[in-house]
């Protein structure tokens, strides 16, 4: 039984070098609330919030603040992608 690369495809024989990435991508909380002038302000705001989740579909929620993947690379793949995991513009090396 072998192993493929999910970036290239590369069959990797049982035994050889492959690296396992994991990404999660989770939602930050900087610890700052919005400003809200009175009780029943946030109140209405609370029930706004409330019914917009009971509408929308659980999957899309989740996603909105927690998403996991896993990936086997070979090893010229993990080094590309060590070399820029945000996939970031690189600059022009050209005189």
């Amino acid at each position: 039984m072998s192993k493929q690369c999910d970036k290239c495809g590369k069959e990797m024989p049982d035994g050889s070098v492959a690296y396992e990435v994991r990404i999660q991508v989770y939602a930050d909380f900087d610890g700052v609330l919005p400003q809200v002038e009175t009780a029943e302000e946030l109140e209405a705001r609370l029930h706004e919030l409330v019914a917009a989740m009971d509408r929308a579909d659980p999957d899309e929620l989740m996603r909105g603040v927690f998403h996991e993947e896993r990936h086997l690379l070979c090893p010229g793949c993990r080094e590309r992608y060590l070399a820029n995991p945000l996939n970031l513009p690189l600059p022009d090396t050209h005189p």
